[in-house]
C-alpha cells in the first residue's frame, strides 16, 4: 500500500474556468478520484493551485474514504472560487443547459435543499453544468463546473457520495453555456399542493440572492452588478414546489429561449 510519503498522483480538473491540480498521494483514492472527476479532466497547467484529500488511516473503511472524497470536492470548489473572484458572479446553484443552443437555467438555493436531486432527475438529455456553483461572466457566458455530484445517503450523518456525472447518465455541455434564466428554489409546498411560480422584484431579488453568492464584495458596486445581471435575464422568479416534476415546466421554458 502506498502512503502519503510517495510521490503524488495528479489529476488536473477544470472548475469555473480555472485549472486545479488534485494531488492524490494515497493509491487507495486514485481510482475513485479519477472516476469522480472524469467530466472535469483537463491538461496540466504550470502553477495551477493544488489540493489534496485528507489522509486516510491505515485501515480506512468506506465511510472514511467517502468523507475524504467529499472534503476534496469542497477544496476544489474553494480554490476555483478564489481563482475567479472578482471575475465571475458566482451563485450557490445548480444549472442545466440546452445541448444545441447553450441556453442555461441557474437554480439558486441553499445547500441541502434538493439541487442535486433536481439535476439528477431533469438533467438527462441536457447539459450538466453543475450542481454546486454557477459562475457567470459579464457577457452572460457561464464557466461550467461539471464536478462529481454530491449525493446524500439515507442516513443524514453519513458522508455524501461523490459520483461522476456519466455514472448518473449526465453529459457536460456540448456548446458554451450562457445564462438564459435565474430562479430561486423553495421546496416548501406539501404533497398535493400546486407549485407557485412568482416574479421577484429587483430589491427583493438582491436580498434573496446576495447570501447565495460567493465573493460578491470583490466587485466594484457589487449590488449594482448583481441587479444588472438579474435584469439582463428578465428578472428573478421564485419557484415554490414539492416534487421535481413541478420545476420541469420552468426549466423547459428557460432552455427554449434564444440569445
Amino acid at each position: 500500500m502506498t502512503t502519503d510519503a510517495a510521490a503524488p498522483f495528479v489529476v488536473h480538473v477544470r472548475a469555473l474556468g480555472a485549472t486545479v491540480a488534485i494531488e492524490v498521494p494515497d493509491e487507495r483514492l486514485r481510482l475513485p478520484v479519477e472516476q469522480a472527476w472524469s467530466a472535469c479532466r483537463t491538461e496540466a497547467v504550470p502553477g495551477a493551485p493544488g489540493v489534496r484529500p485528507p489522509s486516510l488511516s491505515p485501515a480506512a473503511e468506506p465511510d472514511e474514504k467517502a468523507s475524504a472524497l467529499q472534503s476534496l470536492t469542497q477544496s476544489v470548489t474553494r480554490e476555483a472560487i478564489l481563482a475567479r473572484s472578482g471575475e465571475l458572479m458566482m451563485f450557490h446553484a445548480a444549472a442545466l443547459s440546452d445541448q444545441s443552443t447553450g441556453a442555461t437555467i441557474a437554480m439558486v438555493a441553499p445547500g441541502g435543499t434538493g439541487k442535486t436531486t433536481l439535476v439528477r432527475a431533469l438533467g438527462p438529455g441536457r447539459g450538466y453544468v453543475t450542481d454546486e456553483t454557477v459562475g457567470v461572466a459579464a457577457d452572460g457566458a457561464i464557466a461550467p463546473y461539471c464536478k462529481p455530484l454530491s449525493v446524500r445517503r439515507e442516513h443524514p450523518r453519513q458522508p455524501k457520495d461523490e459520483i461522476s456525472p456519466g455514472t448518473l447518465g449526465l453529459c457536460p455541455p456540448r456548446v458554451e453555456p450562457w445564462l438564459a434564466g435565474l430562479v430561486l428554489l423553495r421546496r416548501d409546498r406539501a404533497a398535493g399542493e400546486r407549485p407557485v411560480v412568482e416574479d421577484v422584484g429587483v430589491l427583493d431579488a438582491l436580498v434573496q440572492l446576495a447570501p447565495e453568492t460567493s465573493s460578491l464584495a470583490a466587485f466594484d458596486r457589487p449590488l449594482h452588478r448583481l441587479a444588472e445581471l438579474v435584469e439582463s435575464v428578465g428578472g428573478l422568479r421564485r419557484i415554490r414546489y414539492h416534487s421535481v416534476d413541478d420545476v420541469e415546466p420552468v426549466v423547459r421554458e428557460v432552455l427554449g429561449r434564444s440569445r
